[in-house]
């Protein structure tokens, strides 16, 4: 059974494709939701400056595959349910590595891919606490790419290309989802 790791820039499309395996029955477990759990849980306020660094600065005192780490308990407990499994935001190398060493030719990767332009369009038009303006967008993007984010993408077993419509990107993940379920 399969379990899926989607990549991709922010605002790539990736939470598109996690709602698409939702509705084909999958499990699915959002990175960032674990980020978002502790930049509260510092009584930090959910927007980009503090949602980033509470992402970059866990990465820094606990190493760079932390947040793959804190995932493992969560998406296991999925797992016992049978369920296939999509985990949502694979932000680098060394948490590919974890995933890698927990799953093994279990873990497909999918780099959810979109043009710098495209992406900040959905960041203004989807307005979620995270984004914030075009500069709060082009310095996460700058600080995923530290994270070893380009180098994770190139290396996906599968890509997902989404520049043009969301019904044309739900159409296509929903085609890659059935045919990773045969596998």
């Amino acid at each position: 059974m399969a379990i899926v790791a989607l990549t991709g820039m922010p605002a790539a499309g990736k939470g598109e494709v996690a709602a698409v395996a939702q509705q084909r029955g999958w499990a699915v477990h959002r990175i960032g939701d674990l980020v978002w759990e502790e930049t509260e849980r510092q009584g930090l306020e959910l927007a980009p400056s503090s949602v980033g660094t509470v992402a970059n600065g866990e990465r820094e005192e606990h190493g760079y595959g932390v947040w793959a780490e804190r995932s493992l308990p969560r998406i296991d407990a999925l797992r016992t349910d049978g369920k296939y499994v999509l985990i949502d935001g694979m932000r680098g190398e060394e948490e590919l590595a974890v995933f890698r060493a927990a799953y093994g030719d279990t873990l497909v990767t999918v780099a959810v891919l979109a043009s710098p332009e495209t992406r900040l369009a959905r960041v203004q038009q989807r307005g979620r606490v995270d984004d914030g303006d075009a500069t709060a967008f082009q310095a996460r993007d700058q600080r995923e790419l530290g994270w070893s984010l380009a180098e994770t993408i190139a290396a996906a077993d599968e890509t997902l290309e989404n520049e043009g419509s969301l019904s044309q990107l739900r159409e296509d993940a929903d085609e890659l989802l059935e045919r990773l379920e045969s596998l």
